[in-house]
């Protein structure tokens, strides 16, 4: 089943909004985790976007829920952008709900599958990585268990996952 990550535009008073609404966003993603239908999710530390991956069997199932997401209804997520993984190494276990734990998104460019992935899967066992993707255009992402920008595309560089230049952004991921 497809998995979509959706990045999520925050308006600018999101941080100053969301916390009445933040219980019942949060009861829905993980009822949505809990179903299989959410992958992890959570806001980058400053506010200014939010990540959610989404298993899905389409894009209509996605746009139904989005359209039904609690921030989106309180106008916190102004906007979106979806990609989806041609391939995708799951997390071993589901955090527990409201986790926040401190992580580095890094997105760059990705070798074979074959290849990145047997050494996402070997960073996955030393708890360096909890998930991680490629799309179809080629590029990666992996959600690395440090919030340490340098040390997460250290880690990703040395285990020959990821080619070329690499990005990196912090992230809470609540689950």
């Amino acid at each position: 089943m497809p998995v979509y990550h959706v990045t999520f535009t925050c308006a600018p008073d999101y941080m100053a909004r969301r916390l009445p609404f933040r219980p019942a966003h949060l009861a829905q993603l993980v009822g949505l985790r809990d179903d299989g239908r959410v992958v992890a999710g959570g806001p980058e530390p400053d506010g200014g976007a939010a990540h959610i991956f989404y298993r899905l069997p389409d894009l209509a199932a996605l746009d139904a829920l989005l359209a039904d997401n609690v921030f989106y209804r309180a106008k916190l997520f102004v906007a979106h952008e979806v990609r989806d993984f041609t391939n995708l190494l799951a997390p071993l276990a589901p955090l527990p709900a409201d986790a926040g734990l401190q992580v580095t998104l890094v997105e760059g460019g990705m070798s074979d599958w074959a290849r990145a992935g047997a050494a996402l899967a070997t960073l996955q066992r030393q708890n360096r990585i909890g998930f991680a993707g490629r799309f179809a255009d080629g590029a990666g992402l992996a959600a690395v268990r440090t919030p340490e920008a340098a040390a997460a595309i250290e880690w990703l560089t040395q285990s020959g996952a990821f080619t070329g230049a690499l990005s990196a952004r912090a992230w809470s991921q609540t689950l």
